[in-house]
């Protein structure tokens, strides 16, 4: 089981964007000194005060140069009519240039309706304009020269540079968060980041179960295969006591859970997102529900380093890889200590057993 740490630059009152992305900064050092695998955050437009990183390539470059090891995974770029997949290949392979060969990419078609309206992109395209755009990525990852011409992309032959240190090309994960896309995700060969919207233990096999089967056709659309069923969970704070973490960790806990009810409700309305509404529905009725989320849902993980250890044990029986935490919207101090808890007393503790001769 691998332990991975994502942000999206939540700010408190009284604190700046630019002092924030200096304590995330400093969490990133951290979480790299203490064998976290991977760090990422989100590309958000227009919803401070929760999300505040709109330009996530810029802060990433900032990253690297203060870590060594950690995996430096872009969680997730949204491949739509304002992000060209020529700049965003650009983009990750000077990353993976500066970096030391440490990048990684993450892809989504955006789930928030003000973002979308913004860009003037209708929400029943979006899986038509992902999926182009992932086969324009697929050429960029496969040579130095692109040529494409598909529904939505036009490009002539050009050159592309620079390229990528890790060859073929970096990792390439989804977010994904129905059943099916988990399925077509692994019949092209990229890794899924699985967020199930609160929706159950029980959801989540279906989604990786959904995966393995979709892995198991033995296919590849890019040169290299990235296999990682990885879990988001959206709230996570870890402190010496369970009431203690519960209690430090429930406004930005209820506050997250909130969001996604008000984000999903109208989304749920639209084509190609139909799966998410009658589940919404029923999460509805447990809004404010903190013992709920506490125990029912993979998208919460609070609790002492106990706690951590035996969810994310459980997990790993599940079939889950990786778990990636978002750690934010509280104070940068308790931030730190429970990077800090989790890596001397979560991490080393699902290290596998030695093998002796």
């Amino acid at each position: 089981m691998k332990i991975g740490l994502l942000q999206e630059g939540e700010v408190m009152p009284g604190v700046s964007y630019a002092q924030r992305y200096e304590e995330m900064i400093e969490e990133v050092a951290l979480a790299d000194q203490l064998g976290f695998s991977c760090w990422g955050t989100s590309e958000q437009h227009f919803s401070p005060p929760r999300f505040t990183v709109a330009a996530p390539e810029v802060l990433y470059a900032a990253v690297a140069r203060h870590t060594k090891s950690i995996k430096l995974r872009i969680m997730c770029s949204v491949l739509l009519a304002w992000n060209h997949p020529i700049l965003v290949a650009e983009r990750l392979f000077t990353l993976d240039a500066i970096s030391g060969g440490r990048a990684e990419l993450g892809t989504a078609r955006s789930n928030n309706l003000t973002t979308l309206a913004a860009f003037g992109v209708d929400p029943s395209q979006t899986r038509a304009q992902w999926e182009d755009s992932m086969a324009v990525l697929v050429k960029l990852f496969s040579g130095e020269y692109v040529e494409h011409d598909g529904p939505f992309w036009k490009i002539p032959r050009r050159q592309i540079v620079p390229q990528p240190l890790q060859r073929p090309h970096p990792p390439v994960f989804v977010a994904a968060s129905s059943v099916q896309s988990h399925k077509n995700a692994g019949e092209i060969g990229i890794g899924a980041l699985t967020f199930e919207n609160y929706f159950g233990f029980d959801y989540l096999q279906d989604c990786i179960d959904a995966y393995a089967e979709g892995l198991s056709a033995g296919r590849s659309t890019f040169p290299a295969r990235t296999e990682m069923a990885g879990l988001y969970v959206a709230s996570s704070f870890c402190a010496e006591t369970r009431a203690e973490a519960a209690s430090k960790a429930r406004d930005v806990t209820l506050g997250y859970f909130d969001f996604i009810l008000d984000l999903y409700g109208p989304l749920a309305k639209n084509a190609s997102y139909e799966y998410l509404d009658q589940k919404i529905v029923r999460l509805l009725e447990r809004r404010g529900d903190m013992d709920y989320l506490l125990t029912e849902t993979p998208s919460v993980l609070v609790g002492s380093p106990d706690d951590f250890v035996k969810r994310l044990k459980e997990l790993t029986q599940r079939g889950v890889q990786e778990v990636l935490l978002r750690i934010d919207g509280m104070p940068h101090d308790d931030i730190m200590r429970s990077i800090e808890l989790i890596g001397r007393e979560v991490i080393p503790a699902l290290a596998p057993e030695p093998e002796f001769a």
